[in-house]
């Protein structure tokens, strides 16, 4: 499929995580990210169809020069250009730390129901099991990659800045590194959080004036806001 920008950007208006993961990823070893797709198939009003399957993040390390489209494996013949888009999307999140994940334990099924009663009875089943690593997402049939990929990067998202100030706080990061570079990255972090927690912008610009590069990062800043 050869879609555009516009066209990636509709199928996520029409996403939507109705349970989120309450596990956070780990910094040490793998995490295993459960998840269930639940799509309404075209022009079958009465059919769904499910995806299950998990991903597996492996421990972050420290970042190479690797392309984003390589961290991801077993996403579908879309990947490549979802993967484009999404890196643009989370190029912050990408620039200190390398995450590689791989999709796992694929099957799909078309049940004779329409979405909404399946996705009820997936959300109520996860909710009375306390299920703490699987996600509930309804998408479109043709978005279930981007589905994937933009939810395993939310999730990693979220567990950034403890993996990044972890590292620091164990020497993990190349041990050649000056004060300046460590501070490079604490910055790196709170941009990451700043970007989907408004709270956040608030530290990150006093620690920006308390560094003396407010006037460096300025309009990065100020695009928070926009």
């Amino acid at each position: 499929m050869d879609m555009d920008d516009a066209g990636i950007y509709k199928l996520l208006q029409a996403t939507k995580l109705v349970v989120a993961p309450k596990r956070i990823l780990s910094a040490y070893g793998s995490t295993r990210l459960n998840y269930n797709l639940v799509s309404p198939v075209d022009d079958m009003t009465d059919r769904t169809r499910v995806r299950e399957g998990s991903v597996l993040s492996e421990r972050p390390l420290i970042l190479t020069a690797e392309s984003l489209r390589e961290r991801f494996e077993g996403f579908g013949d879309d990947a490549a250009g979802f993967a484009r888009w999404l890196g643009e999307e989370y190029r912050d999140l990408l620039r200190a730390l390398e995450y590689k994940f791989k999709n796992q334990d694929f099957r799909a099924h078309v049940l004779r129901d329409e979405p909404r009663a399946v996705s009820g009875r997936i959300r109520d089943d996860l909710t009375t099991r306390s299920v703490q690593d699987t996600a509930l997402i309804e998408c479109p049939d043709a978005a279930w990659s981007l589905a994937v990929m933009k939810l395993t990067l939310d999730e990693t998202r979220r567990a950034f800045p403890s993996h990044v100030r972890t590292y620091e706080e164990h020497g993990l990061f190349d041990p050649g590194s000056n004060a300046q570079r460590r501070l490079r990255r604490e910055i790196e972090s709170l941009f990451s959080a700043a970007a989907s927690d408004p709270a956040a912008r608030a530290s990150l610009g006093k620690k920006l004036k308390e560094y003396g590069l407010f006037a460096e990062y300025e309009d990065r800043f100020l695009a928070l806001f926009r």
